[in-house]
């Protein structure tokens, strides 16, 4: 996961581009953006060991600052890119793509980024393009890295004269240091029979150096007053050589067991005195801890200000710094007023207006509470720009609101002429059903009279029917007495026949 990324690339003319999409990319992600920024770079000679310590310092952070992180053997060094011969490697400044979020002891989650810079003093660098990555690697970093070999030399010293100048001036400006931790990070350390590896032997080879002494040139003497006031925290770290495979066999794969342990012992105090928790630097302007959104606003500003190919004056880079140190100021009361703004409830616009009076008067405020470096003019200036670009804003805005309540008004019309139409068919709808239920009353009520005109006229038949029964039974009972009283007057007939008979009849 991640990669190095190349955020600035050097051109044939001694000028550079900045590589903006690739530096807002890690800058402005939204897991990071908002958060405080520790901005660790190494910087020095070509061919003198800075990727393949930066890999170290990556391996570190992904192993999420354990102890642990050097005991596994079997895992390869990855990382930033490094090989050993006597080409250079890196061009440019390359960044980390990852920012590796740590939590401090103070409980701040901040965000930890790693730098990767050209070497200086090669075979195909001009002074003018080497001078000025170093410079943009001190300006941007939190902890600069000097890496330097086998001893701290006075030209080493020489390099820092321009920072030195222009901490002078900003201090003076500001009445705070612009530069926070500087590391000389010695490589091959030539002389551990006189002074040991590691921070503490560092730290006498440091105080020697600095040191002033009597006859010491006035401008030597300077440098080194200038040094210590602009930067206020110096350390050093006195290295031992990584071993004869990794310096000399292009076979070497970055597997720990080719390594030194003398040198893989000194890592594990070197790269925790740099990123644990309780050592990370976070990047500061004027006093003032920066997010990483803000780093980008100071990395523009000081792109532009080496951009000509020629080393700025300190002055002009003051004026950068000033110029960022205002541009951050403003980003950030823009964001107050504009999150601000994109919470306040639409469809009111006297209640958008108060809004945008009450909120604008606290981005103002805001500004000019924000710590910047610059003269008052310059603060006015962009005090000016922020209250016409939100202006602005809240005018297009306010006009988008206008017209969107114009729409939402007509819309509403319609739909009251839609409703009124859609009552009147709702009123002719129910009068249609009234009408209906009307038709089926009196299809009912006919249905029942025919219903009860059918039951009565099945009443008379069935009384008719009753009657003719009735009827057809007297009838058959006096059909039935007729015959019997006929049957009564023949047998009468036939008994006096029968007794005529009898006595025509002569007895013996």
């Amino acid at each position: 996961k991640g990669k190095a990324v190349q955020i600035l690339r050097m051109n044939n003319d001694d000028s550079f581009t900045l590589e903006e999409r690739q530096l807002e990319a890690i800058l402005l992600n939204e897991t990071v953006k908002d958060k405080h920024v520790v901005v660790v770079s190494v910087a020095g000679a070509y061919r003198q060991g800075k990727s393949f310590l930066l890999s170290f310092l990556l391996r570190f952070l992904r192993h999420q600052c354990r102890s642990d992180w050097l005991d596994d053997s079997s895992i390869p060094l990855g990382g930033f890119q490094w090989s050993p011969g006597s080409k250079r490697h890196t061009t440019g400044i390359l960044l980390w793509s990852e920012p590796f979020l740590v939590t401090t002891p103070q409980g701040d989650e901040v965000a930890v980024l790693l730098m990767d810079t050209q070497g200086s003093f090669d075979c195909t660098s001009s002074v003018k393009e080497c001078t000025a990555i170093f410079a943009l690697s001190i300006m941007i970093s939190s902890v600069q890295v000097y890496n330097i070999f086998r001893n701290i030399q006075e030209d080493h010293l020489q390099h820092l004269q321009f920072f030195a100048e222009y901490g002078k001036l900003a201090k003076k400006d500001t009445g705070k240091g612009v530069f926070q931790r500087l590391v000389f990070l010695v490589r091959d350390w030539a002389f551990p029979y006189e002074t040991e590896f590691g921070a503490e032997g560092g730290r006498t080879v440091l105080q020697d150096r600095l040191q002033i002494v009597e006859g010491q040139h006035d401008d030597l003497q300077t440098l080194r007053l200038q040094i210590c006031s602009c930067f206020p925290n110096i350390g050093c770290f006195l290295m031992p050589r990584p071993g004869e495979k990794v310096e000399t066999d292009n076979s070497f794969d970055g597997y720990l067991e080719d390594i030194h342990s003398e040198f893989k012992e000194a890592l594990k105090e070197l790269v925790p005195w740099l990123l644990a928790p309780e050592n990370l630097v976070v990047k500061e302007i004027n006093g003032q801890k920066i997010t990483c959104q803000e780093l980008m606003n100071y990395i523009r500003v000081y792109a532009k200000a080496f951009q000509g190919g020629n080393l700025p004056q300190p002055k002009s880079v003051l004026q950068a710094t000033a110029e960022g140190s205002h541009s951050a100021a403003m980003e950030k009361s823009k964001r107050l007023y504009l999150e601000a703004m994109e919470k306040t409830p639409r469809g009111d616009l006297g209640l958008l207006l108060e809004a945008h009076a009450t909120l604008l008067k606290e981005a103002a405020d805001l500004f000019r509470t924000a710590p910047k470096i610059g003269d008052e003019s310059l603060s006015e200036s962009y005090l000016e720009n922020l209250t016409k670009e939100l202006q602005g804003h809240f005018d297009r805005l306010y006009r988008e609101e206008e017209q969107f309540l114009l729409r939402e008004t007509d819309k509403e019309k319609q739909r009251e002429r839609e409703r009124d139409l859609e009552r009147q068919r709702e009123q002719q709808r129910e009068m249609e059903r009234e009408i209906e239920r009307e038709r089926e009353q009196e299809w009912k009520s006919e249905r029942q009279r025919l219903k009860e005109k059918e039951e009565a006229d099945e009443r008379q038949i069935e009384e008719l029917k009753a009657k003719n029964s009735a009827l057809e039974r007297q009838k058959s009972e006096q059909n039935k007495l007729a015959l019997a009283g006929e049957g009564v007057g023949l047998a009468r007939s036939i008994v006096e026949l029968t007794t005529e008979i009898m006595k025509s009849i002569p007895h013996p």
